[in-house]
């Protein structure tokens, strides 16, 4: 090998190792950082559906309280104004029936749907619920019988003077969350909901409504048990998975969720490593051409002496 032809590898390989080291840290820096921004992006789409189904919530837990404030002298009051009542509450709020349950037995909806003859408020479990905390609350999701439909219960005590005097309760659907939820299609990924008991609230399979987390994926449950926010990595059906969420306060701990496949989440890494190598490559074949001109222009004069020693040991040269 020539001399020019080692200097021309030694500087070709040595090129190599620089732009391969440039890019292996470029590619960690990108790395970190875009995985960094992918992460946060996933945190704030995921707040932001706990966030709407939290003032969804509080929008019915309040009007839901300002009729219990309405019903305060309920003792005095005319059914008729109670039932009124509870009517504009079922109206106002979207919900399918307002109930008031009372100390002394007595029970009024407002659609005027006659109680069941026995039915007394104070055993049922809703009303217990309501005198042992005494505050505004939601129930978890159960199936209506009537509407086969996904509901909660929102309930409020009746207060006068600090003296309980019953509660009110008002049934009104999920599809709205349910909806909010299922239109979730943030890069890919779904969202879903889960009530207290770990159950399946939506969920673009239909299969999961109405299963336990536990029994679905019991790794994801543990890791989600007394956690409040944040991101989780786990693994269903085999595939590397991410779940961005933050627990619903206004519900008591609901967890609305979006869950993404790593490979969909961080597919950009890919196209990422594909441009840096491509412009290494490109980087490497134009510094080897430029560095051959430049070591030829360079070397030239070498050229010359080395004609010139070669003709003198030939004796051809002319002294």
């Amino acid at each position: 090998m020539s001399f020019k032809a080692k200097i021309l590898a030694t500087i070709s390989v040595l090129m190599f190792a620089s732009l391969s080291i440039f890019g292996f840290i470029s590619y960690i820096d990108t790395k970190k950082n875009s995985v960094a921004q992918v992460e946060q992006s996933l945190q704030m789409a995921s707040r932001a559906l706990t966030d709407y189904i939290d003032v969804w919530i509080a929008g019915k837990k309040g009007g839901v309280e300002s009729a219990s404030r309405y019903l305060s002298d309920v003792q005095t009051m005319e059914k008729s104004d109670v039932m009124a009542i509870l009517k504009e509450t079922t109206k106002t709020l979207g919900g399918f029936d307002t109930t008031v349950g009372l100390e002394d037995g007595t029970a009024y909806t407002g659609s005027g749907t006659p109680m069941p003859a026995g039915y007394d408020p104070r055993v049922r479990g809703w009303y217990k619920t309501i005198k042992a905390s005494q505050k505004v609350g939601v129930t978890d999701a159960y199936v209506d019988a009537t509407t086969n439909k996904l509901i909660v219960s929102i309930m409020a005590p009746i207060m006068k003077d600090g003296k309980y005097l019953g509660g009110v309760i008002l049934d009104i659907a999920l599809d709205v969350l349910i909806k909010a939820t299922s239109d979730v299609n943030f890069n890919g990924g779904y969202g879903t909901l889960i009530d207290t008991q770990g159950i399946f609230i939506a969920h673009p399979n239909k299969e999961f409504l109405g299963k336990d987390l536990k029994n679905v994926n019991a790794e994801l449950a543990q890791k989600l048990a007394g956690k409040d926010t944040g991101l989780i990595e786990y693994t269903k059906d085999g595939k590397a998975k991410i779940i961005a969420f933050k627990i619903s306060k206004e519900t008591g701990g609901w967890i609305p969720a979006i869950t993404f496949d790593q490979e969909t989440a961080y597919a950009f890494l890919n196209a990422q490593i594909k441009e840096l190598m491509l412009v290494g490559i490109v980087m490497l074949i134009l510094s080897i051409g430029i560095m051959i001109l430049l070591i030829k222009g360079l070397l030239k004069p070498l050229d010359n002496l080395n004609g010139v020693v070669e003709e003198l040991s030939s004796s051809e040269g002319d002294l």
